[in-house]
C-alpha cells in the first residue's frame, strides 16, 4: 500500500476532529469565541492543519454547522391536509430547532454568512433552500388537492413560512412550547391568505 494511501484515513480523522471541535466550541462559546488557534487546542492538531483545510474562520464555521445537517431529512409529513402537514413539520422543527446547541449553531453560521458572502451563498443552496423546496413542494400538493387556491404564490408562502422560522431562531430564546405556538400562529395565517376554505 503507498504512503498517499496510507495517509488518508489519517487525513479524514484530522479534518472530522477539526470540525467536531469546531462545533463544540461554537456551542460552548459562540461565534465570537471561536479562533483557529483555539479549534486546533481542542482537535489536538497544529494549527496549521486548520489553515491548511480553510483560509479562514467564516468557511470553517461554514462547513462544521452543515456538516451536522447533512443527514437532515426535510420531507414535510403527509396526513392528507396541508395545514396538518405544516403544523406537525413546524412542531418538530421547533423542539429541535429550540435547544441550545441547535440555536448555537445557526446563529454562528448566520455570522459566518454575515462575514463571507460565498457563505451566504453555500448556506442558501445546501440548507436554506433545502426547507423552502421542502414547504413549496407540500403548498403545490395542497393546491392538488383543492385545499390552496390555485393561484396562490406558494413561493411567497414559503418564504414567510421559513423566513419567520430564522427569524425566530436567531432572535429568540424561547421553550419548544412558546416556538410551537408561535409557528402554529403564523401558520394560520398564511393558510387564511391562500386557502380554499376545504
Amino acid at each position: 500500500m503507498s504512503q498517499s494511501r496510507r495517509g488518508r484515513p489519517r487525513s479524514a480523522a484530522v479534518h472530522e476532529a477539526i470540525l467536531d471541535a469546531t462545533r463544540s466550541l461554537l456551542v460552548e462559546a459562540g461565534y465570537r469565541g471561536v479562533s483557529m488557534d483555539k479549534v486546533a487546542a481542542i482537535a489536538g492538531v497544529a494549527v496549521q492543519s486548520v489553515y491548511r483545510r480553510w483560509p479562514s474562520k467564516a468557511p470553517l464555521v461554514t462547513e462544521a454547522v452543515m456538516r451536522a445537517y447533512d443527514q437532515t431529512d426535510f420531507t414535510l409529513p403527509d396526513t392528507g391536509d396541508t395545514v396538518e402537514d405544516l403544523r406537525t413539520w413546524m412542531r418538530a422543527y421547533a423542539e429541535v430547532g429550540s435547544t441550545a446547541e441547535n440555536v448555537a449553531l445557526v446563529r454562528s453560521l448566520a455570522a459566518a454568512a454575515a462575514e463571507d458572502l460565498s457563505d451566504r451563498d453555500t448556506l442558501y443552496r445546501q440548507l436554506t433552500s433545502r426547507f423552502h423546496d421542502a414547504v413549496s413542494d407540500r403548498l403545490r400538493v395542497g393546491i392538488s388537492k383543492g385545499q390552496i387556491r390555485r393561484d396562490a404564490d406558494v413561493e411567497a408562502a414559503a418564504d414567510a413560512l421559513i423566513g419567520a422560522t430564522l427569524y425566530r431562531t436567531l432572535s429568540v430564546t424561547a421553550s419548544a412550547e412558546e416556538t410551537t405556538e408561535r409557528y402554529y400562529g403564523l401558520i394560520d395565517t398564511v393558510m387564511r391568505g391562500i386557502s380554499t376554505g376545504k
